[in-house]
């Protein structure tokens, strides 16, 4: 019963109608239109107030390398798996991609890395810096994900009006401020977040299935293994192609993890065991010799030793 035996009051019109316009928006891959507006009110802000994720040192490092952090921005996606028959008795054995699961890992990645650069490009920004990324399986189901990022929107102020209008929206970058610094400091440029997900699924062989049912002792299996060096081989070449789409001639690869999920079939009293194997990368596509370096490459380091004469106390002689 509701406290004091009153009901909550329900949602307005108008409440109704906003809620229905945030919705048709994300689902066409937007944000919230209360969102885009309070960014873009920091556009039209030469010195807004901001909140950022940066901790003091990379504030400072960000400023120093003309870097004018502007605001926290952040991208969300949700994305339930469409198809629930794995049809596991179809796998006659070995390794196989399993495009299908990767499907929502990437969609959700894609979507949410969106989302931030639509939240960065409302408020002003030229790039976004130090964003950080977390990936959770949905509802206990492996296949259904959650992608969520935040990072730092910066203005550039070393770009001039032309070069600012000539670019393709706001850059990303998932490296630290001190990282993005020194990369301008060898005339290095940050391009874009460029990642992937891929899934395989190793149906064990008969003998390696007699192993999982009985004590073999300490063995390695070997199967599995490999499923994990081919799942890591097919989300580095399409990390490549991605890099090489976006003009890259190097990339910083900040993430690189897998899971294992085992699943069982039977089948005439004979027991089939799969294990699918989830890769997950993130990186920074880079332009080296993209511009001059900025600021000024770093100095060799220097040791002073002072040979000066000291008197009883610590006093320096003349």
């Amino acid at each position: 019963m509701p406290l004091f035996g009153k009901r909550p009051a329900g949602p307005s019109d108008a409440e109704r109608e906003a809620a229905s316009i945030d919705l048709e928006r994300i689902a066409q891959g937007g944000i919230p239109l209360g969102a885009e507006e309070r960014l873009r009110a920091l556009s039209t802000t030469d010195q807004p107030v901001f909140s950022s994720d940066l901790s003091a040192k990379e504030y400072a490092v960000a400023q120093a390398s003309g870097l004018q952090p502007i605001a926290q921005v952040m991208g969300s996606s949700v994305v339930q798996h469409g198809w629930s028959n794995y049809g596991w008795g179809g796998y006659g054995g070995g390794i196989q991609e399993m495009p299908s699961f990767a499907t929502p890992w990437n969609l959700s990645r894609t979507r949410s890395l969106e989302r931030l650069r639509q939240e960065a490009a409302f408020a002003g920004a030229d790039a976004v810096i130090a964003i950080e990324m977390s990936e959770t399986a949905f509802m206990g189901e492996a296949a259904n994900v959650e992608f969520a990022v935040f990072g730092t929107a910066v203005r550039e102020t070393t770009l001039s009006p032309t070069e600012r209008r000539n670019r393709q929206g706001p850059r990303l970058c998932a490296l630290s401020a001190q990282d993005v610094d020194k990369l301008r400091r060898i005339g290095a440029e940050t391009i874009d977040v460029i990642g992937h997900t891929s899934v395989v699924v190793v149906a064990l062989s008969p003998w390696a299935n007699q192993q999982m049912s009985a004590w073999w002792g300490n063995q390695e299996m070997t199967e599995i293994t490999e499923g994990v060096y081919a799942a890591r081989r097919l989300a580095m070449e399409e990390l490549r192609r991605q890099g090489s789409a976006v003009g890259a001639n190097d990339m910083v690869v900040s993430t690189l993890k897998h899971q294992i999920h085992h699943r069982e079939y039977e089948s005439g009293g004979y027991t089939q065991h799969f294990f699918i194997v989830s890769m997950h990368v993130l990186a920074t596509a880079i332009r080296l010799g993209a511009h001059a370096p900025h600021p000024s490459p770093l100095p060799i380091p220097m040791m002073s030793i002072n040979l000066a004469a000291h008197d009883k106390d610590g006093r320096r002689m003349a």
